[in-house]
């Protein structure tokens, strides 16, 4: 816009503005806004706060720009795009916190490894994004289930398989994807033996110590008159030493978990642990040194009963940040919510398994002021359901991102192109 054009616009707008009453409130009845979303009649469950009754009153959702605008039991503004919810229920977005997709491509099977580089075992320098199909199938699966952003991590064979990203499932190329980084992705685990490989979780642990305090000393040596040849490495492992990255850990039992919290304690990363089944033994632990945990895949391998579930509720009972995932491909995202619903047969509060699916996941990244919960300001990503949030029995109509609609139900849309099949 040139600069004639942007003074004529302040002229006509301020001329407007002398014309008409000021309204404080953008969403006020007497403010015609033909841009502005309502989404009304909804049950509407915004996961920022405990509901204590977790049935909401019918309120109304206001979105501009991306963006929503205000929520609650508020007045329409006319010429208001309106879509009538009907009773249903209106949640957040579901912020999966951990899966492969988009490398291990859903009905190809040669994808299996796609997301692992195992030429060495530190591989801080590669990039998910790098390799990220945006045409896997299973996206369009995700979107059904009502994923809208979802952390992508490189694999876990590796001791540091290297860069994780987080994407928002709004279709189109992974540059429109992109959201965040997602930080590094590290695996207290051996593998199949391999020249360099550490033989057991100890030597992981130790590798792993090594490597950071590697970083430290580059991040030194950079800082001096004289700083060394740029190491993409070191500087990727330097921005977890800085807190700039976070770090999600693939730990399962006890003792690989204890070493990610010594881990976390020695270099004081930003680190929270992925899979995390051993929760049960280490919950004062966890809660006394902040560590978040991402738990799953839950479904279809854990049955009701299943001990482990203990952790994340006794976890969450003690103040930490338990979010969910299925790890795609083990677990498929149409069980997400169900897997959530679990726990709450546990004795989980409702309100903290909802926020395991959304407020709490986007926390893990730092990006809770952005996604997670339904707050003015924040970005419109939801998901209609037709019944409670963690009825088996609910499905997803239609789900939202940016205020933009990605799929629904009753039409087939679906911003990846695919029909889902019927029950999803």
């Amino acid at each position: 816009m040139t600069k004639q054009k942007s003074l004529l616009a302040v002229l006509v707008l301020g001329a407007l503005g002398a014309c008409q009453a000021p309204s404080s409130d953008p969403g006020s009845p007497d403010r015609p806004d033909s841009d502005v979303l309502a989404i009304t009649n909804a049950r509407i469950f915004t996961a920022a706060s405990d509901e204590a009754a977790f049935s909401p009153a019918l309120g109304t959702l206001l979105v501009q720009d991306g963006k929503i605008l205000d929520v609650g039991n508020i007045p329409v503004p006319s010429g208001a795009r309106v879509v009538d919810a009907r009773g249903q229920s209106l949640i957040p977005g579901l912020v999966e916190s951990h899966s492969h997709m988009g490398f291990k491509q859903l009905n190809i099977p040669a994808t299996g490894s796609n997301n692992n580089e195992l030429s060495v075992p530190i591989n801080a320098q590669v990039r998910a994004i790098d390799g990220l199909n945006s045409n896997d199938a299973a996206f369009s699966l995700a979107l059904a289930a009502g994923v809208t952003t979802m952390n992508i991590t490189t694999g876990s064979r590796s001791p540091n398989s290297g860069q994780a990203v987080v994407i928002k499932l709004r279709g189109g190329t992974v540059e429109n994807m992109f959201l965040a980084p997602g930080g590094m992705k590290f695996a207290i685990r051996a593998t199949t033996p391999r020249p360099n490989f550490p033989k057991d979780t100890d030597e992981v642990k130790a590798l792993l110590e090594a490597e950071l305090t590697a970083a430290q000393d580059y991040l030194t040596a950079r800082a001096s008159d004289g700083p060394p040849s740029r190491d993409l490495k070191l500087e990727a492992l330097g921005k977890l030493l800085t807190r700039e990255w976070m770090v999600g850990v693939h730990a399962h039992n006890e003792q690989d978990m204890r070493h990610a919290i010594a881990l976390k304690k020695r270099f004081d990363l930003d680190l929270s642990i992925h899979h995390a089944n051993a929760t049960n033994m280490l919950v004062e632990e966890l809660a006394e040194a902040g560590i978040p945990i991402s738990f799953g895949p839950v479904l279809p391998f854990k049955g009701r009963e299943d001990p482990e579930l203990e952790g994340p509720v006794r976890l969450a009972e003690a103040g930490g940040t338990v979010a969910f995932h299925q790890d795609h491909p083990d677990g498929h995202q149409y069980f997400l919510r169900h897997s959530a619903s679990l726990f709450v047969r546990r004795g989980m509060s409702k309100s903290d398994a909802l926020r395991g699916l959304t407020l709490n996941a986007a926390s893990l990244f730092h990006l809770d002021n952005r996604i997670g919960s339904l707050e003015p300001g924040k970005d419109a990503d939801f998901v209609i359901l037709s019944g409670p949030p963690l009825d088996f029995e609910s499905l997803v109509t239609k789900v939202f991102i940016d205020g933009e609609e990605v799929f629904d139900r009753e039409t087939g849309y679906n911003v990846f192109g695919q029909r889902v099949r019927e029950g999803w």
